[in-house]
């Protein structure tokens, strides 16, 4: 009896450690099968953001974190061990102040992490037009006022979750102004867009932002990464357009490059006076677009 209770009692004892050595294995505290296995037990919420990825979905944590001989010492990786672009130091890149930024910068354009962006530019330009026996001189130049703006991407995602750049993510102010007639819409004299500038020969208002700021622009030796700075001048005389009268497009080039084709918008804009003597013009920047002229 003592020996049947003895087995009965072993028994007991061995199904039960079973039991519990099978919870252990399948449970939380499971064993692990990779380096991957290791990350994602406390990173899920990257991996979901990697799944969920237009680039890099099929990446491993050590894809670009090399794995670390005593763990939680893995150093940062950044994007430039991969990706190098030299073009983003380019004289007419738009995005140079980029570079310095290391991953973040790249991070701010091509992933789905919020971006709050504060800025402030001159809330006017004030300038004159005078004809000087046929030559257009632009004089008086000035900047007035100056507008502090704030504007919130409101994206949702992470830095690990990669998607195409858009444009209006970041330059909202100037889509809203482009809404106004504004920034690079060029009217004809009848209010109409010319064609050759015309929104609707554009497959979307991004792809229109392109025709300007093409980075990949055969008549300029250089290219560059995301887009490229232009004014109207630059890109009309690389064409061979010769539009206006006398030394128009020296004249020009005494006004700062970052508002070159501002001038040449808002004259578009009021019917494309001809200054018999002088026009004062005094234009309203970017979010906003009107443009007064005495």
């Amino acid at each position: 009896m003592n020996k049947k209770l003895f087995i009965i009692v072993i028994l007991v004892l061995i199904v039960t450690t079973l039991s519990q050595t099978v919870s252990f294995i399948t449970g939380e505290h499971g064993f692990y099968q990779t380096v991957q296995d290791k990350c994602v037990k406390c990173h899920g919420d990257i991996k979901v953001q990697l799944s969920a990825s237009a680039n890099h979905s099929y990446f491993s944590c050590t894809s670009c974190h090399a794995k670390s001989s005593t763990n939680h010492t893995n150093v940062l990786p950044k994007c430039e061990y991969c990706h190098a672009v030299p073009q983003l130091n380019d004289t007419f890149e738009a995005h140079t102040g980029f570079s310095n930024l290391s991953s973040e910068g790249c991070i701010a354009c091509h992933s789905t992490y919020n971006v709050l962006l504060n800025y402030s530019r001159a809330e006017y330009i004030d300038y004159t037009i005078t004809d000087n026996a046929g030559d257009w001189i632009i004089s008086n130049f000035a900047t007035v006022g100056t507008l502090n703006l704030s504007y919130n991407a409101m994206r949702q995602g992470g830095n690990h979750n990669m998607k195409a750049v858009s444009c209006k993510d970041c330059h909202k102010d100037i889509f809203d102004a482009v809404s106004l007639n504004g920034h690079a819409v060029v009217l004809d004299r009848n209010g109409t867009q010319v064609v050759n500038h015309s929104i609707s020969g554009s497959t979307d208002e991004e792809s229109w932002c392109r025709t300007c700021h093409n980075r990949n622009d055969s008549k300029f030796p250089s290219q560059q990464h995301a887009a490229r700075k232009t004014t109207c001048d630059e890109c009309h005389q690389a064409y061979g357009d010769n539009l206006h009268p006398g030394n128009f497009y020296t004249n020009i080039q005494t006004v700062p490059h970052l508002y070159r084709s501002l001038v040449c918008i808002s004259c578009k804009s009021a019917g494309w006076p001809a200054p018999n003597a002088t026009l004062h013009f005094r234009v309203h920047e970017e979010p906003y677009f009107d443009v007064v002229v005495t």
